[in-house]
């Protein structure tokens, strides 16, 4: 984890952001207009996914959503893991959220999962896609899709799917503003269900390690990256803002957070890159004698290998591994 750099983050001044109002309740043409949106946008990101994780990531978003006052009934909302190779997180009116399963594989606790999904309920409480200029009526629900949280080269697959003639996938950037309203109401709502509100800077780490993580990639290959990275706040200073709101809850800070033993388990087996591929996430148990590179060498790539698993556990390259800790690798199969 990142609990030092998140630490010195909460340090600095007192930030003020401006929320809404209180969210109004899901009516019947946003549940109408989701339930028209879903299976098309369910389709565009691969289908829904099947795997085990699929009830974890259900209980999980339904816990968090019911903070937002869209709806306090768990019912009213549609929590989906998506079958795609892309880390990206996504809600739209009518109570459906989504998140994608390889965003899934970079998290390492509930309580991060709890933080990605209930950002984009913020946005959807918030209501910051009405705001755009729409032209028909699904479209307007899929205009709101922007993946807000993650997107390393999302923007190049999501324009791959327009071009194959699927629906009309509009993409929107969220205003700097926006980005740090969900931010909070993010951490209000993971807060208020339970989870640990630090959690939400945590995260934006790991995206902010595996954005660089994918320029390295990119420029490895000699390829440009497409990537949402440009359309969002710095990664740096949504951490920071992040660790700010969490100092405000008055919730004590644990470093380092506690293993999320169970979460990690959950994720072992969970399919990983793109369909076919063969790889998958797998969750293993520190030993005496391992080491960093015991476990980089067993990362299913050619480059990278070190880095990528750092990235993949949220650890710092001075690192030393206890054993009896949990630890997830990629592997081919």
């Amino acid at each position: 984890m990142y609990r030092q750099l998140i630490a010195a983050a909460a340090l600095t001044a007192a930030l003020t952001t401006a929320l809404p109002a209180a969210a109004q309740s899901i009516s019947p043409q946003d549940r109408a207009a989701g339930a028209q949106a879903d299976p098309q946008l369910v389709k565009e990101f691969g289908g829904r996914y099947g795997g085990p994780q699929v009830a974890l990531v259900e209980r999980v978003g339904k816990r968090v959503a019911v903070q937002s006052g869209l709806s306090n009934a768990q019912g009213d909302f549609t929590i989906t893991l998506l079958d795609s190779p892309v880390e990206n997180a996504f809600a739209i009116p009518g109570g459906y959220v989504y998140v994608t399963r390889q965003l899934l594989a970079l998290m390492n606790s509930e309580a991060e999962l709890a933080s990605v999904l209930g950002h984009e309920v913020g946005h959807v409480a918030a209501r910051h896609s009405a705001s755009r200029n729409r032209t028909a009526a699904i479209g307007s629900v899929l205009a709101g899709v922007v993946g807000a949280v993650a997107g390393n080269g999302a923007a190049g697959q999501l324009a791959g799917t327009v071009a194959r003639g699927g629906a009309q996938l509009y993409t929107l950037r969220y205003g700097r503003e926006q980005e740090y309203a969900a931010d909070a109401l993010g951490v209000r709502y993971i807060t208020a269900a339970g989870y640990d509100p630090y959690a939400a800077a945590d995260m934006l780490a790991s995206l902010d390690a595996e954005t660089g993580l994918q320029s390295a990639v990119a420029g490895r290959s000699g390829q440009q990256l497409p990537s949402w990275a440009s359309t969002h706040p710095n990664g740096a200073d949504r951490v920071r803002r992040a660790a700010q709101l969490a100092q405000q809850t008055g919730r004590p800070m644990l470093d380092p957070p506690p293993e999320d033993t169970r979460f990690l388990r959950a994720l072992d087996g969970l399919a990983y890159d793109a369909k076919g591929s063969g790889k998958r996430v797998r969750v293993r148990t520190v030993k005496a004698g391992d080491t960093v590179d015991t476990f980089a060498r067993q990362m299913a790539y050619d480059t990278l290998q070190r880095e990528r698993f750092l990235t993949l556990n949220a650890l710092d390259d001075d690192v030393r591994l206890t054993p009896g800790r949990l630890v997830k690798v990629v592997t081919k199969e």
